[in-house]
């Protein structure tokens, strides 16, 4: 576990000294905030069965936004772009085993999700004057760990997939979009028609948004909160058999 958290430890330096990750993590998402809120505001809308207004609704929007592209898409390029280069390759022949690369990868991705989180939890709060009740502390947090934990699966089953760099970006946003518009993320759910809905529960996204906006209007059930926790699970566990399947640590043949 010392190598493990020595890798995460210089991972995470050189995400913080990478620009471009900087900016797809933290930057967009603040930018994406300040529009959302600032500009849809006075509305109102139905969350859970909760009237609230649209920066209220927006506001967990933007940290389920952020924690997809952190973990879900940055993974996926990371571990691709690593890939093609002989990273992965170099550092398999080192001593440090296998689970200990790829543990430290995910490490790397799920403490950036959580720090951007906290930073949009508080710009949320201060700039913007939106909160959650104390009540919803436990969906929040069940629900972020959650979606940390299926979309870092699914990062690696899906890198299995995109031979480059260049095919990872839009395989990663042919994925991402129509989940975000289906998933009560940008449009709310119950707005959609009743199939969209069905096909959105499907798939983990929805069930991250379903979580955080419940942390945010206070209504936590136990029953759709486990459901939504179970459903996350078993979408990490797929994640993690593909790619136990498929993953390779050598680069792609050119020609």
């Amino acid at each position: 576990m010392d190598l493990v958290l020595h890798v995460t430890r210089f991972n995470l330096r050189a995400y913080l000294r990478n620009r471009k990750a900087r900016m797809f993590t933290i930057v967009i998402p603040l930018i994406l905030l300040a529009l959302l809120a600032g500009v849809f505001h006075g509305g109102e809308t139905t969350v859970s069965g909760v009237t609230i207004d649209y920066r209220q609704f927006f506001v967990p929007s933007v940290i389920v936004f952020s924690l997809t592209l952190t973990t879900l898409a940055m993974l996926v390029a990371t571990v691709v772009s690593q890939r093609e280069l002989g990273i992965t390759k170099r550092r398999r022949a080192t001593p440090l085993p296998a689970w200990a690369l790829i543990v430290s990868q995910s490490l790397t991705v799920v403490a950036m999700a959580i720090a951007t989180v906290i930073l949009l939890l508080l710009v949320g709060a201060i700039a913007f004057g939106v909160h959650f009740p104390a009540r919803g502390v436990p969906s929040l947090v069940l629900g972020v760990l959650g979606g940390a934990a299926a979309f870092c699966g699914l990062g690696y089953a899906l890198s299995t997939f995109a031979d480059s760099a260049d095919s990872a970006q839009p395989m990663i946003q042919l994925v991402t979009f129509p989940l975000f518009f289906i998933s009560g993320i940008w449009i709310p759910l119950s707005q959609l028609p009743d199939w969209l809905q069905v096909i959105a529960k499907v798939f983990p996204v929805e069930h991250v948004a379903d979580l955080v906006h419940r942390a945010y209007v206070g209504v936590v059930p136990t029953g759709p909160v486990v459901l939504d926790v179970a459903i996350l699970i078993a979408w990490a566990g797929l994640g993690a058999a593909v790619a136990a399947k498929r993953f390779v640590w050598l680069p792609p043949r050119k020609g």
